[in-house]
Parts: C-alpha cells; sequence; structure tokens
C-alpha cells in the first residue's frame, strides 16, 4: 500500500532543509542560575531571556511555595469558565499601571497575545503597517487577520511615513520596541508622533524592554497606544498580557480567540509575576547589576577587538554572517563552556546568522571576563580557518 501524498510531501519537504539550518532540541536538567546543564555537562549561559534573574530568584521561589499549596498548578479552564481567579486580576491591574495604561488582559503566551490581539483589531477593510524585522507573532498575527498590510524599512521613520501616506482608513502601526535578535530599539516618539499625524493606532510589543529598557515612556499611554508585555522575560514567570484603554481590552475579552478558547494562565504563574514586579520596583539593585554587566562586557569587548553592534541593553548580537562560521563559532564555544546557540535563518535574514548575547543580572564579573575570554579564542581562530 503506498502512503498518503501529504507525508511523503512533509517528508520531502524535511529532507529538503539543509543540515546548517537544521535545529535540535537539547533537554536541561536543574542547574543554578545562570548555569545550564546540557547532557550532563554545565555551561555558563548566554541565551536566557530571564534578563533579571526572576525566575530562580529564592524570594519568588519561597513565595511561590507558600501560595502553590492554596492555588494548586493549572486554572483549571479557559478565563471565562471560571479560569479566572483574583491572582489574575489583581496582576492585569499591576500590569496596566506599569506600563500607563487603564486596563490589560492576560495572555498564555507572548505569542498568543499578539495572534489573538492582533486578528481581533485588525479586518479585511484596514491597514497594518510593519516593520520589516518583526517578530514572527507579529507577522502571522497580520496575516491571519487578513488586513491589508505594508512592511516598512527596519526602524526607518521616513519609510513609514511614505506607507502612511499611501494608505487610507482605519491603520495600525505595529512594532517592537527592543528588537529581539539585534537588540534595537524603535524610536517611539518618532513613531508616536507619525500615527498622531497620519490619526493611526500603534501596537507596541514590548516584549524585550518591559522593564529592562532604559527607555523612558510617558507616565499614562494615550488611547490610541496598545502595549503587549510578556511574562517571561524580565519578570522571569511565563504569559502576556495587552495593555490599552478600558474599551480595547473589553474587545479582546469579547472576541481574542486566543483568550476566549485557551486555557487561562495559571495562577501560580500569575502569583510569580506579581512578586517579582514588586521585588524590581523595590530592589533597585536588580536592574543595576544588569546595566553594569552590559557596561563590562561592551568594555572588555572592544578591548579585546570583538566586532559589536552599536546598542545598549542586554541583547548583544555578534554578526558572523554564513552559518557554517556561525555554527562552528557557536560549537567552540561550548567546548569552553559557553552556551551561545547560533543564531540562523529564517530567525534572522540571510547572511546575517549570528551570535545573540544575552546578558542577565544574575551573571557575575567574573563570569563577564570568562565570555570575553572564550569570545576571543572562538571567533578569530574559527572563521579564520
Amino acid at each position: 500500500m503506498s502512503e498518503p501524498a501529504l507525508l511523503g510531501s512533509l517528508l520531502g519537504r524535511r529532507a529538503g532543509i539543509p543540515s546548517t539550518l537544521t535545529r535540535h532540541r537539547r533537554p536541561r536538567t536543574p542547574g543554578t542560575q545562570p548555569e545550564i546543564v546540557l547532557e550532563g555537562k554545565s555551561y555558563l549561559n548566554f541565551s536566557s531571556n530571564d534578563y533579571l534573574g526572576m525566575s530562580c530568584d529564592p524570594r519568588v521561589l519561597e513565595h511561590i511555595r507558600a501560595e502553590t499549596g492554596t492555588w494548586g498548578i493549572g486554572s483549571g479552564s479557559a478565563a471565562l469558565l471560571g479560569g479566572y481567579s483574583a491572582a489574575h486580576a489583581e496582576l492585569e491591574r499591576a500590569l496596566a499601571a506599569e506600563t500607563g495604561h487603564e486596563a490589560a488582559v492576560l495572555f498564555s503566551s507572548g505569542y498568543m497575545a499578539n495572534l489573538g490581539a492582533l486578528t481581533a483589531l485588525l479586518s479585511r477593510q484596514d491597514y497594518a503597517l510593519h516593520d520589516r524585522l518583526n517578530h514572527a507573532s507579529l507577522i502571522d498575527g497580520i496575516l491571519l487577520s487578513g488586513a491589508r498590510h505594508r512592511r516598512y524599512a527596519h526602524l526607518d521613520m521616513g519609510s513609514l511615513a511614505t506607507a502612511l501616506a499611501n494608505t487610507g482608513g482605519n491603520r495600525l502601526i505595529v512594532t517592537e520596541t527592543v528588537f529581539s535578535m539585534d537588540g534595537d530599539q524603535t524610536p517611539l516618539p518618532h513613531i508616536l508622533q507619525l500615527a498622531k499625524e497620519f490619526e493611526a493606532l500603534t501596537y507596541l510589543d514590548d516584549a524585550h524592554g518591559f522593564l529592562v529598557s532604559q527607555r523612558q515612556g510617558p507616565p499614562s499611554k494615550p488611547a490610541d497606544v496598545i502595549t503587549m508585555v510578556t511574562l517571561g522575560k524580565a519578570l522571569g514567570a511565563q504569559g502576556a498580557a495587552v495593555c490599552a484603554s478600558e474599551e480595547i481590552i473589553d474587545l479582546l475579552v469579547q472576541t481574542a480567540r486566543t483568550f476566549v478558547y485557551d486555557t487561562a494562565l495559571s495562577p501560580v504563574c500569575a502569583l510569580a509575576a506579581l512578586e517579582a514586579l514588586r521585588l524590581i520596583k523595590t530592589d533597585h539593585n536588580i536592574r543595576q547589576r544588569l546595566n553594569s554587566n552590559v557596561v563590562l562586557f561592551q568594555q572588555l569587548a572592544r578591548k579585546a577587538g570583538i566586532p559589536l553592534s552599536n546598542v545598549e541593553g542586554p541583547i548583544q548580537p555578534i554578526r558572523l554572517g554564513g552559518d557554517v562560521g556561525t555554527l562552528a563559532v557557536a560549537e567552540r564555544l561550548r567546548t569552553l563552556g559557553m552556551y551561545i546557540p547560533a543564531i540562523r535563518p529564517p530567525t534572522v535574514p540571510k547572511g546575517t546568522s549570528r551570535l545573540r548575547i544575552a546578558l542577565t543580572a544574575s551573571h557575575t564579573s567574573e563570569h563577564i571576563e570568562r565570555l570575553v575570554a572564550a569570545l576571543a579564542k572562538a571567533i578569530p581562530g574559527v572563521l579564520s580557518q
């Protein structure tokens, strides 16, 4: 009996993925932050988005140990069927206040938040103007909405202005605030000015900027701005929230499919995020440690002749170009005790494969020194072969 045609097609597609672009899942076992243990070997981990070290902060863990006995693990159902708890409501209020919005609604992940929000906010009669290097979840949300869309050149406000001028009707500008693979920041005041000039709404994916970026936003957001923040990065938990005016949030509660039909976020995650937020706001040393680590890394890397991008913040990309060379550098770094996976297409454009170094508040100055020493050995040695 012959196999189904679709199965043969799928297997052919898998066989067509070159080895240089093949991904592998590597299960980790428990280790001491910021180390990662893979296949029984410990590495210094420079791939984590746990920027402020909240996922393993002893104060958060102690708080959750006490709360788990009360709340249990899972939420049990979708938010509209009984999965919505007092912990969820308290976190939504806290996130709305922290972002300067009136209200917020929680989702089970940042991907689900962007898919749900954008498909609810946009229709086939609307236009989405979005940065060319936006995250896949933003692109997918726009495509699933069926809206007409134009991608403007990365961080190019002239390109965005032209796109706005050449479109009409209902328009939504969609951008990350801090781009996840380059670490560069959108010129937010310019974005908001263009939105005002062309009477457009603005959707900000602040996943990598929330509580981390040095950018100072307005104390309160206007009603025409919508902000998505994640719980799994600076807050070290899991999930996400969309923050906006009360009217917009009510619309999402009624119509965002990834909210209405998805099992609600675990209340334990909500409680962990709340405790992490409280600590970050009261213990100013947490963010100071991260900022000091970023400055130290940049100083040592430049002194060692390591090519850096001119970006601030914990995301420090080192573009190496080719897939083969980047994979070789990543493997060499593993032999030196550093875990920094190679980032390759389609995650980044062809010819821009890189090391994406993610610094955290959990790293020590010794960790940073060891990282720079390993980079100085791995990068020239491999690329000169």
